[in-house]
């Protein structure tokens, strides 16, 4: 829902509600958030809490607000932000197709390069579509091999390893030029037959994947049992080794995604493959990492939807890999190329303290939270929520990309109460447990609401404890 409407509703339920709570007066509104703040710290030893009026912007309650904690995921919220004001809601990335002469009648007589500028959504789809727009012009032979060139970011490529697991799926690989947020997609279907191997297919398609299948199809009564798709590494040859074990029952299909370790080689197989399906002959046997040469020019560009559009899949469902994408394409977009850590993170603090957060209050080593060297206060947080609220130019998108209670993202199966109406983004490590966001109801607020728990006991614990906080927001708070 984009924030205009997200208003309307808010203000018009207000408005014609008949029956509404007496609002808390001052004594028994501080009461009230105390009893709250016991319960949250019954289950974590640090907690920063502030809640905001919008109308005026007023501080309602705090509790050590200015004490920089580990956010987690509610790092996205300054990333996308600083991405929204600095680029706007409306810019698109670009991934372009270049040779270094022009093609000779069908045939580009050297190799292909792609190479893009960041873009966090492209997938398999819009290689597709620039193959596509190759034959449009005519082409069907390419002479040489097909390229990735992952300069625009420094490192080229590079694994965000949270607690050292870097096997863990949420766990990224960042590179300028990737596609389907660089991993693929596995899927093991059992046999006709107890005892024959099972069919194993994975997408994008391409030959950048070498399979181990050493599963078994099992008896009728057994779904799964011990089947894993694992990576056994790269086999030196610009292709990685998948290994498929374990047993799987006839007919039963099961789906895996991985993270990939080459990226470069993954988009440059897959891309090559990609070309055969559409009728584009790849002569050359070369397919992997590889700098577009100076005077090579674009002969396909394909442009991302709009960022507005794209961080609602960053801050609904908690991204890691946009996230992290998208600081590094920020740094080098405005600072100038490579995009770096180091530069998106300048242009996120740089955006803070136009806001009037002290620059104490944030310190900042990654994009998505995914580091437990990330710290910013509650404070923070509230004072950014406040100034996106107040902001034409970035509000709808900005808004309307985070999670909704009881419908959507990682708020879908929590606070389902039909009277109460939570927008935000919330963040989890093992134990930290966050919120940052807007909560209204019962015909009052929007009332901005950051709380940061660190050293959590137990993550339910605290789950159940601040989202009965977020619920009685808008009864607990005093009228102005």
């Amino acid at each position: 829902m984009k924030l205009c409407a997200y208003r309307t509703i808010l203000f018009l339920t207000a408005l014609l509600m008949v029956l509404q709570p007496h609002p808390a007066k001052a004594g028994e509104s501080d009461f009230a958030f105390h009893n709250h703040l016991r319960k949250l710290q019954q289950s974590a030893g640090q907690v920063g809490i502030q809640v905001l009026s919008l109308a005026p912007v007023k501080v309602i309650w705090e509790f050590r607000s200015e004490e920089p904690l580990v956010p987690a995921s509610l790092v996205k919220v300054l990333t996308s932000y600083a991405a929204l004001k600095y680029l706007k809601p409306q810019y698109q990335f670009r991934t372009s197709l270049y040779a270094l002469d022009e093609p000779q009648g069908d045939t580009v007589r050297g190799h292909l390069w792609i190479k893009s500028t960041g873009d966090i959504f492209l997938l398999g789809e819009n290689l597709k579509d620039m193959a596509l727009r190759l034959k449009e012009r005519g082409i069907r032979i390419v002479q040489g091999g097909v390229f990735a060139d992952n300069s625009f970011f420094n490192p080229q490529a590079e694994q965000i390893c949270l607690d050292e697991r870097c096997a863990s799926s949420y766990n990224p690989v960042v590179s300028a030029t990737s596609i389907e947020f660089n991993t693929i997609a596995f899927t093991v279907s059992g046999g006709a037959k107890s005892g024959t191997a099972p069919q194993v297919s994975w997408f994008p398609p391409g030959d950048y994947v070498q399979v181990d299948n050493l599963a078994r199809t099992a008896s009728k009564k057994a779904a799964r049992a011990g089947l894993a798709v694992r990576s056994a590494g790269m086999t030196g040859a610009g292709r990685e080794r998948f290994r498929v074990t374990g047993k799987v029952g006839p007919r039963r299909n099961f789906e895996y995604r991985l993270n990939i370790d080459d990226p470069a080689s993954f988009v440059a197989r897959s891309f090559k493959e990609v070309l055969r399906r559409e009728g584009i002959e790849v002569r050359g046997a070369d397919a992997g990492p590889g700098t577009v040469p100076p005077g090579a020019k674009p002969l396909v560009t394909h442009e991302s939807r709009a960022l507005g559009d794209i961080i609602y899949g960053l801050n609904r469902y908690s991204n890691n890999f946009m996230a992290e994408m998208l600081l590094r394409s920020l740094g080098g977009l405005v600072l100038g190329p490579p995009g770096t850590v180091d530069k998106g993170v300048e242009l996120v603090r740089k955006s803070l303290v136009g806001l009037g957060v002290p620059p104490h209050e944030v310190q900042l080593k990654s994009g998505s939270g995914l580091s437990r060297e990330c710290r910013a206060s509650a404070r923070a947080f509230c004072t950014l929520l406040a100034n996106a609220y107040a902001d034409p130019s970035i509000e709808p998108d900005f808004i309307s990309s985070f999670a909704t209670n009881g419908s959507e993202g990682t708020l879908r199966r929590r606070i389902c109460k039909p009277d109460v109406e939570v927008r935000g983004k919330t963040g989890t490590l093992r134990d930290v447990v966050g919120f940052a966001g807007y909560v209204a109801g019962c015909g009052r607020g929007p009332y901005v609401v950051t709380v940061i728990l660190n050293d959590v006991s137990n993550i339910g614990e605290a789950r159940r404890a601040l989202d009965g906080f977020l619920e009685q927001v808008p009864l607990i708070a005093p009228s102005l």
